[in-house]
């Protein structure tokens, strides 16, 4: 027992020590990550293609004065819908010159946008560039609603948010918060409720609200940092690496590593905080049920960053006119998968369309 006594006390200690450490260790200074030779070789081997002839960048200016970065392609004379495309968390519009292609081939209008922090989107901080903040989730909501208030209105293109992970989340609580500014969602593995690990949600969240006590918001939570390669091989690709295909798995971590103003670091405490606390505010009772406009949820197979169960109870029970859209083979990074998953979800959208205008009819 005196032996169990002194362990607890040990311990407890061991506790306390990593507490104090935790609270008085100050934030170290920015350093951005420097790939090696061989790494950049790869890079430089690597084919991204070029954002399309027609694709024009812009600046839109948010409420607070924040620039944000965004894009549209050349054809909305002759589109058949306006598509935005909301990026998930640490992406960009950079990565996906090739899907904007795409889509554009197939008559859509593609608008993107990179959110704040993001991409070629202003930062919170020129000190640590690679650091998200916001004070509250509800500003990329309201970001994304403003924005969209600029574009011009054609009643016979629709305006549909291709909104991916945390920007699913983004484009679901601008739906909820502002109805009426677009006519459909397509959510591709939208971050209703994000995984913490081997975490449960209420411990992450308690873990990152901790640390906002202990007035630690600005810190990186244990585990995270500035943006690093994912993986130093990019011919590695696997369903549990987030996409089955090498093809376009390295799409970040080239951008990232060829232009580094864009590179995202890990979460911190202050915005996981955040995000899980809008998780709780948009999966409480009436929020996702007064989303009315047709919706088509996309999961992946294999998802270790949001709750796939989640995301498709919500399509079953919860929101008013959703249908499922599975991807067999396919990890959570759903536009860098395969050129078949990429067909159907492509084609699942033009489904969404058709559901779109019978309404309008």
């Amino acid at each position: 027992m005196k032996l169990f006594n002194r362990v607890l006390k040990g311990f407890g200690l061991i506790l306390v020590i990593g507490a104090l450490t935790f609270f008085f260790w100050p934030e170290k200074s920015y350093k951005p990550y420097q790939v090696s030779e061989a790494y950049q070789a790869q890079v430089d081997a690597f084919y991204l293609p070029a954002m399309p002839p027609d694709w024009t960048w812009k600046t839109f200016e948010a409420s607070d004065g924040t620039k944000l970065r965004w894009g549209e392609t050349g054809n909305s004379a002759a589109a058949k819908a306006t598509l935005i495309m909301v990026p998930g968390y640490t992406a960009t519009m950079s990565m996906y010159p090739e899907h904007i292609d795409m889509l554009a081939r197939r008559g859509y209008h593609v608008v993107g946008i990179d959110m704040r922090g993001q991409g070629g989107s202003e930062r919170h901080r020129d000190s640590q560039p690679e650091k998200l903040w916001v004070d509250d989730f509800e500003v990329y909501s309201d970001d994304l609603a403003a924005f969209i208030q600029t574009l011009p209105r054609n009643v016979q293109q629709p305006i549909i948010p291709v909104a991916i992970s945390f920007g699913g989340h983004v484009g679901i609580r601008m739906a909820g918060d502002h109805p009426g500014l677009v006519d459909g969602l397509f959510l591709m593995a939208p971050a209703i409720e994000p995984k913490a690990g081997d975490m449960s949600f209420s411990q992450a969240k308690n873990l990152m609200n901790w640390a906002r006590r202990l007035g630690k918001s600005k810190h990186y939570l244990q585990g995270n940092e500035n943006w690093k390669p994912f993986r130093e091989d990019l011919s590695e690709a696997n369903i549990d690496l987030c996409s089955s295909n090498p093809k376009r798995l390295p799409n970040r971590d080239v951008v990232f590593t060829r232009n580094p103003s864009e590179r995202v670091g890990g979460v911190t405490a202050q915005w996981g905080a955040e995000f899980f606390e809008s998780s709780e505010f948009i999966r409480a009772e009436g929020y996702l049920e007064k989303i009315d406009i047709p919706v088509t949820m996309v999961s992946a197979e294999v998802d270790h960053f949001v709750s796939t169960e989640v995301n498709q109870k919500a399509c079953d029970s919860r929101f008013s006119n959703c249908q499922k859209l599975d991807l067999k083979g396919a990890g959570h990074c759903l536009l860098q998968e395969s050129d078949a998953h990429l067909e159907e979800m492509f084609n699942g959208l033009d489904v969404l369309l058709e559901r779109i205008k019978s309404i309008s009819k």
